[in-house]
């Protein structure tokens, strides 16, 4: 019996050591420097896709997507906000503006786990195009160019399927035809997806350095649209001149808007109509 009640009273300090330990706020993980972050904000679609003969309906005027739904993942990805810069078979592109050549680089698999090889300890081929996917790393950690866009908005789901599509052996990744859940994309879900990299969150256009040089994207806001393709009439509307310059890439007078401008040819009328009231009601 004494040598009992020697050793309840420790007992009962370790269960009491324990409760406390169970009952503690657990501490919130420190993301290593080559973690990919969480999103709350994936790029979400409509639950259907609205058929081509219906009129586009209003739009939400926020930055936020706001529908609810699957997620863009893939394919889709790749087609709506990577071929415009890196082309249909990610195989890179050369664009010319104000005298300077700008080359994208190849997003072919065999050449980014020729990049990307070159440190394992930053971790996997797949993990390190994720990093430059998200936070914009390149194969040492540092910066790459402001002109590639830090997809911050998607989701761990969505950026391992982006990163699975680009391990495709098939030399054309993307082709003209959009996938069922790139053609459910309208409005801000287009801009978001396909326009806000370039001309920014606020459509008021950006402004990119490159190797030493100046590269600015114009404003795509309402009264900026209005004001440049209201100069001819006889060509239609504002709205359908802008509808052009998405779908053609025409400027005011009907010549070629710069190649940097991607020609959203496989745009469907009821998306480039919406994408079209999307920048009327968002951006005035």
């Amino acid at each position: 019996m004494m040598q009992l009640k020697r050793i309840t009273p420790l007992y009962f300090a370790l269960l009491l050591a324990m409760l406390a330990a169970a009952c503690a706020p657990a501490s919130t993980p420190t993301l290593a420097p080559t973690d990919v972050p969480a999103s709350p904000t994936p790029l979400t679609l409509p639950t259907t896709a609205a058929p081509a003969t219906t009129a586009p309906q209003p739009v939400a005027t926020t930055a936020q997507t706001t529908t609810t739904g699957s997620e863009l993942t893939g394919a889709a990805l790749f087609q709506v906000s990577c071929a415009s810069c890196h082309g249909a078979d990610a195989a890179g592109n050369k664009f010319t503006k104000d005298d300077q050549t700008i080359d994208t680089p190849s997003l072919a698999w065999s050449e980014l786990s020729q990049t990307y090889a070159a440190d394992p300890s930053r971790g996997s081929v797949a993990d390190q195009v994720a990093l430059s996917i998200v936070k914009g790393q390149d194969e040492t950690g540092a910066d790459l160019n402001d002109m590639m866009p830090r997809w911050s908005s998607l989701s761990q789901t969505q950026i391992d399927s982006l990163v699975q599509y680009l391990q495709k052996p098939d030399a054309t990744l993307a082709s003209a035809t959009l996938t069922p859940d790139g053609m459910a994309l309208q409005g801000e879900q287009l801009y978001v997806a396909a326009c806000a990299a370039c001309h920014g969150a606020d459509g008021a256009g950006k402004t990119f350095t490159k190797d030493g040089q100046n590269i600015t994207t114009p404003s795509i806001k309402w009264a900026d649209l209005t004001k440049t393709y209201s100069t001819d009439p006889s060509r239609g509307s504002v709205a359908d001149q802008v509808a052009l310059s998405i779908v053609k890439g025409q400027d005011e007078t009907g010549a070629d808007l710069n190649a940097m401008m991607p020609r959203w040819t496989f745009l469907s009328k009821a998306q480039v109509d919406s994408l079209v009231q999307y920048l009327q009601t968002a951006f005035k």
